[in-house]
């Protein structure tokens, strides 16, 4: 490409609401990433894909490592998007168990598997992909958790956010991990979701 088709390029990307080409870069990452791995796609690929010019890419995403974690964002945002669980008086029964349903609707987006298959395999090679998803995935979501476990008192003492990766634990090793791993749970969710309540709330609440 000349320089004056570069120009005529780069003119019509500036002409765009940001928005909209922030939108159009992280969905076509997104599908080259679930389709050929993050190790196998490059920015230009993505910049083809968007498409738009390598220089509106980079002024909106300046790595692919930055990308990545607008892709996590993207993918948890319905998940991770603000939910006030417990309005003055917390019922925390009633509250984890509406946590649970909105993370079971999360695993069943078409995206979110994939997705954290890919973290998992490719981690190891690309520590990045942990960070990005710890910091735009898992940790808002362990955030909210953690404010509803605040309003139940620990005989043991143990801090609200302990608790809920605890809780968390419970339910992801009886539907989640069996989803990971394409095998069937042999458990009916709701009897997994009851008895982890149940356990780390016993009695009390």
């Amino acid at each position: 490409m000349n320089a004056k088709a570069q120009e005529r390029e780069g003119s019509a990307d500036a002409a765009e609401p940001r928005g909209g080409k922030s939108a159009a870069i992280v969905a076509a990452a997104k599908q080259l990433f679930l389709a050929q791995g993050y190790m196998a796609t490059s920015m230009d690929a993505v910049a083809r894909e968007a498409p738009v010019s390598k220089r509106t890419l980079y002024n909106h995403f300046p790595s692919k490592e930055a990308l990545f974690t607008a892709v996590v964002t993207d993918a948890y945002a319905p998940f991770t998007k603000p939910h006030d669980a417990c309005q003055g008086v917390c019922d925390p029964r009633e509250a984890l168990r509406a946590y649970v349903q909105r993370m079971r609707s999360h695993w069943g987006h078409p995206d979110v598997m994939p997705l954290l298959r890919l973290i998992v395999a490719e981690g190891a090679t690309a520590p990045g992909l942990m960070d990005s998803y710890l910091a735009a995935g898992k940790g808002p979501a362990i955030i909210e958790l953690t404010r509803i476990f605040e309003y139940v008192e620990d005989p043991l003492g143990m801090p609200a956010e302990t608790r809920a990766l605890q809780f968390l634990g419970m339910i992801k090793e009886g539907l989640f991990w069996p989803g990971v791993l394409g095998i069937p749970s042999g458990r009916e969710p709701e009897t997994v979701i009851e008895q982890a309540i149940s356990r780390i709330l016993g009695a009390r609440s």
